[in-house]
């Protein structure tokens, strides 16, 4: 669910539009009012909660007889596409999926939620969220973002293959060196018989691991006032290295190019460092693959860095029926929407939910160490609140990264390279705000 929100470069042109105020070109729209009823637009992704969410909608429109919801179904690949083409128009829909990451983008769309949120607290349990969550749910201390899901760092494993290898499973007060001493004693070496297996995959072409390294070992990627990247100070290269060394110098990873394809499901990796809990349908429906999670392993300076990412319903800023939208939006995440979405594999984002699910006695399938991923909630650090973050991450400091790991030059000269590109890239953008 939360995977939509990682595909930058279809938003490029959208922020243009959205800079000159283009979106409001062509105020044709879907009519307000229908039948005596009031007219919602709600864009969604097509996926395995597309029966729930009508189910849902039926609900709503049931105790809402005045109100008629239009979803506006549209497949994974053409989501982002979709909602520009309705900006441009002059028709973003009433209520869209946003990510935390994705507010900064999103702003010229979206409505300032917090005297709404203020006003229905009590209603909402505005309490019953994390602390963690709340704080994604929001920019500058406004909120913007009601959450449904919501994704943390974690250390995955292949119960199996610890078995095999004689190990206990991985202890919520890992470090880097026991990743690392474990991986050596699980990675084995292919033969003409057997593929082999690494003790640790590595993320490769995007931030999601390497920058929990960068984190864990004290650095980050931009200075505090957001003006500069830091990731060539001395802390940051630390994470860098370990990053490259997996495979470099302790041999737990693939060379860089090499990774296995879906290795831990193919049951090629017996570790993985991030991951993504919409993979855990996935995982589960794997044959044989028997695996669980754990917190993060701690870095030389911090447990803190895993990423907490949160994705849920925004409201549009020109909606004509801000009211009844926002009771949509309330009514889509109640405690008992939770729990559904929660059941059919995920992990909640209220804190009544979760306590529920970890009671539940007839819990069964992974990951066994459920609590485990609540408590990794309070050392997970969301995504740097910079408004050029995705296109400098992926297209500025990427490919550095990746040229390290290919092994053109160290950590220090990736940082150096990244750090310099960055900074030439912010300082062309000085006249934008950061965050």
């Amino acid at each position: 669910m939360l995977s939509r929100f990682r595909e930058p470069a279809l938003w490029i042109a959208l922020i243009a539009l959205a800079a000159t105020g283009f979106w409001w070109a062509g105020r044709d729209r879907e009519p307000a009012v229908h039948n005596g009823r009031k007219v919602i637009t709600w864009i969604v992704t097509i996926s395995p909660l597309r029966d729930f969410y009508e189910q849902e909608v039926a609900e709503f429109e049931r105790q809402h007889p005045d109100i008629e919801v239009r979803m506006i179904w549209v497949p994974g690949s053409e989501y982002h596409m979709k909602f520009k083409t309705l900006a441009a128009a002059g028709r973003t829909p009433d209520m869209f999926y946003s990510g935390d990451v994705w507010i900064s983008y999103l702003l010229p769309f979206m409505s300032d939620l917090t005297p709404l949120v203020q006003r229905d607290a009590a209603e909402i349990g505005l309490d019953d969220y994390f602390p963690e969550i709340r704080a994604a749910m929001q920019r500058d201390g406004r909120y913007y973002v009601v959450p449904e899901a919501v994704n943390v760092a974690l250390l995955y494993y292949n119960r199996r293959l610890f078995r095999e290898a004689g190990l206990p499973e991985p202890a919520a007060d890992w470090t880097w060196d026991d990743l690392v001493r474990a991986g050596k004693k699980l990675t084995r070496p292919a033969t003409a018989t057997d593929p082999g297996v690494w003790g640790c995959s590595r993320m490769e072409g995007w931030w999601g691991e390497w920058l929990i390294y960068v984190r864990q070992a004290g650095g980050t990627v931009f200075s505090p006032d957001g003006r500069r990247c830091v990731l060539d100070s001395a802390a940051a290269v630390a994470g860098l290295k370990f990053y490259l060394e997996k495979s470099s110098r302790f041999g737990i990873s693939a060379p860089g190019g090499y990774e296995p394809v879906n290795g831990f499901v193919n049951q090629r990796v017996a570790m993985l460092v991030g991951g993504h809990v919409n993979y855990w349908l996935n995982y589960n429906q794997t044959p044989g693959l028997d695996w669980d999670v754990q917190l993060l392993p701690a870095g030389p300076a911090t447990r803190r860095g895993g990423e907490v990412a949160i994705a849920g319903y925004a409201l549009s800023n020109i909606t004509r029926h801000r009211e009844e939208t926002w009771a949509l939006m309330k009514y889509l995440t109640r405690p008992a929407a939770i729990a559904a979405i929660v059941n059919r594999g995920g992990i909640a984002v209220r804190r009544s939910v979760a306590e529920a699910t970890l009671r539940d006695p007839l819990r069964q399938g992974s990951p066994r160490h459920l609590a485990a991923v609540y408590a990794q909630l309070k050392y997970a650090e969301p995504i740097p609140r910079h408004p050029d973050f995705i296109e400098i991450m992926l297209q500025v400091v990427q490919p550095e990264i990746d040229r390290m790991v290919m092994g053109e030059f160290g950590p220090e000269e990736a940082g150096r390279r990244a750090a310099a590109a960055v900074n030439q890239y912010l300082a062309t953008f000085a006249g934008r705000t950061p965050p």
